[in-house]
């Protein structure tokens, strides 16, 4: 086989950070590792990710990780990601620690595969490589007087493109008030930190605030009460989002969601369904992409315990 060049792992390196950042940004901007930026649990993204203000089991180490003060269970979360042009991830998040001093651990693994390595114009590539993208994290979260929670996740992030790859650390800081029985408030601060150096540069992190309400409506549909939220968030030199979504509790087993994304490109509609049973919860997100690319499908398990 005919020896692959500095050069064009390079080029391939910055086709294929560009790529990621495109399809789950709308735009490409400064940033890199657009992983950090991708939905995790279905439950969240059936609800068009306005989840800076629920949290209800242990993804709340990505959404914020403050509400995970608020669990008066230990959980278990898992999920698979099949999104768009065959790029795949998987996450997996667990609460080891409940009350005034919770704890969770979790894992977000993002793989973009069969990426063609070509010199120059050709029907046949001289070789396949792959993007990987990785963060495990440690959170803490610690409830305060006056229905008052904080929370920091500590994150280890690596990346690697064809033949270079780096390693890094950032910072999530979250806080949520409870403003009433059915009101509450959540702000969280996301990638907080620096890569090391891929090649001759660091990759930049993208930094992000959230910040959102989540409602439980006063009316019900079919004995249960809707929940309602939204969520406004900035992605630093890229683009501001208003996220809004809801759930409707169909009995004691089923849930539907819907939700919308405001300002980006690629996706405006989401859509899940959860399937519940005693302590376990089975959930399905459908997001839809306007790119010829085609569409995102998760599927994520919650077990609590």
């Amino acid at each position: 086989m005919k020896m692959i060049s500095r050069k064009t792992g390079l080029v391939i390196l910055a086709l294929s950070i560009v790529l990621q950042s495109r399809l789950f940004s709308g735009e490409a901007g400064q940033n890199g590792m657009a992983f950090l930026k991708v939905d995790v649990d279905a439950r969240a993204a059936g609800m068009a990710g306005a989840y800076s203000a629920v949290g209800e089991n242990s993804s709340a180490t990505y959404w914020n990780p403050a509400a995970l003060a608020l669990a008066d269970n230990k959980s278990l979360v898992v999920m698979h990601h099949q999104s768009i042009a065959d790029i795949t991830q998987q996450f997996a998040a667990v609460q080891i620690r409940t009350g005034e001093h919770a704890l969770a651990l979790s894992f977000n693994l993002m793989t973009n595969p069969n990426i063609e390595i070509r010199e120059e114009a050709s029907s046949e590539p001289i070789g396949i490589t792959e993007a990987i993208n990785f963060s495990s994290g440690i959170s803490y979260a610690h409830s305060f007087k006056g229905d008052w929670h904080v929370g920091i996740t500590v994150k280890y992030l690596f990346e690697k493109y064809y033949l270079k790859s780096a390693g890094g650390w950032a910072l999530d800081l979250g806080t949520r008030k409870s403003l009433s029985e059915a009101l509450s408030w959540g702000f969280v601060i996301q990638n907080l930190g620096a890569m090391a150096k891929l090649d001759k540069e660091s990759t930049p992190l993208p930094l992000m605030f959230r910040t959102g309400v989540a409602y439980r409506a006063p009316f019900e549909i079919i004995g249960n009460k809707p929940l309602l939220s939204t969520d406004i968030q900035y992605i630093n030199k890229e683009q501001f989002l208003v996220r809004a979504g809801s759930q409707v509790d169909l009995g004691e087993y089923i849930a539907v969601r819907l939700g919308g994304i405001f300002g980006e490109l690629e996706t405006h509609f989401t859509t899940g369904l959860s399937l519940k049973y005693k302590s376990y919860s089975l959930d399905y997100a459908f997001v839809p992409y306007e790119s010829i690319f085609g569409n995102s499908h998760r599927v994520s398990f919650a077990m609590f315990f």
